[in-house]
């Protein structure tokens, strides 16, 4: 009928709105972390770790990644410390996993 057409799409409409907020949305976050300097601060990682999410970020985990690592480089201590206060459980394993890693060479 048309009021099921029309009803699917007004569905589409809205489907395709978020969707364009949502990537809207990851370019901002894209932006925004793109232009965090590293090698980061102690309390710079502390603040970045907070945000990891359980899973998958649109990508942007990885940049949150490499951003933590560069502490790495001028504080390992920190760095360990920093991975404990990951509230992810996924992703403190792949940073611990890196870690030794990095330490085997």
């Amino acid at each position: 009928t048309i009021f099921q057409l029309f009803q699917r799409t007004i569905i589409n409409f809205k489907w395709t709105a978020v969707t364009e907020d949502i990537l809207s949305l990851i370019e901002k976050y894209d932006a925004v972390i793109s232009n965090i300097e590293s090698p980061i601060s102690f309390e710079e990682a502390k603040a970045i770790i907070s945000i990891f999410p359980e899973g998958f970020f649109y990508d942007l985990h990885w940049d949150l990644v490499r951003l933590i690592e560069s502490l790495l480089t001028q504080d390992e201590q920190g760095y360990l410390e920093v991975i404990n206060l990951c509230p992810s459980k996924e992703w403190k394993e792949v940073l611990n996993t890196r870690y030794l890693n990095w330490k085997k060479g």
